[in-house]
Order: structure tokens, then sequence, then C-alpha cells
């Protein structure tokens, strides 16, 4: 009784792990949630001054398709205009790397949620600012 038991038991676990094939994770899923996902620009830092523009309707919005893409424009012009669209790319989850219009701009991953994420510049990218990006949410 007991080698049944025994045989049962690695049958349903084997049964339940072999043949089981399991899908890489996507690592702009954060970023765009599979489709497309609008991240506010809710603080641009440098030097512990926040050079974000105060007034929210008049903060940068950042849409980051799935496509490897993403539009940056002015809140209040969503809809109306169609912002700067650049490349980007997400490497293992420690970089981001935005590029068009002749530049890149290269960040380090220091915080990532759903609810927030932190992009530092590295080294040798034009952009200077420590950018806290937060998900924009139903009024």
């Amino acid at each position: 009784m007991k080698t049944l038991s025994l045989y049962l038991t690695l049958f349903v676990i084997s049964s339940c792990t072999l043949d089981v094939e399991l899908k890489p994770l996507n690592s702009t899923a954060i970023f765009n949630d599979g489709n497309s996902k609008m991240w506010l620009v809710d603080h641009l830092w440098r030097k512990q001054r926040d050079y974000a523009n105060p007034d929210r309707n008049k903060k940068d919005i950042i849409t980051f398709y799935a496509s490897g893409r993403c539009a940056v424009q002015k809140i209040n012009t969503f809809g109306n205009e169609k912002g700067d669209v650049v490349d980007y790319k997400v490497i293992d989850k420690k970089t981001v790397i935005l590029s068009g219009k002749g530049k890149v701009w290269k960040f380090k991953i220091t915080k990532l949620s759903e609810e927030n994420i932190e992009l530092t510049p590295m080294k040798g990218t034009h952009f200077k600012y420590v950018m806290d990006l937060v998900p924009i949410t139903e009024p």
C-alpha cells in the first residue's frame, strides 16, 4: 500500500510539471500593461529641486505602447497633439533606453512598482533629471 501511495504521489507531481511550457516574462509589461499605458511625470528631480510643473494639467505624460514606442506630451494636449514619439526598450528590468530625434536617454530603474517608477539618468545621457512616474488614474 505504501508503494502504491508513493507511485500515485509521483504520478500526480510529475503530471503537473512535465510538458508545461513557461512563457517568458515581458520586461516592458510594467510600462505598457501589454497594450498601452499612460504615466504622469509627477516629479523631475535635479539636485534636490523639483522642476516638474506644479499644475497637474501642465505636467508631461508618457504613453508607453507594447510596440516599443512611446509618446511624450503635456497632459493638456492629449487628444489634440501627437506628442514627441520615440522608441524605448527595457533591459533586464534595470535599464530603460529612450531613443529618437537624434538623442539617446539611458535611465537606471531605481524604483519599480505598479504605483510608481523612478528613472535615474545614467552617465552620458542627454537628460539630467530623475523622473518620478505615476500611472494616470481615474478622476
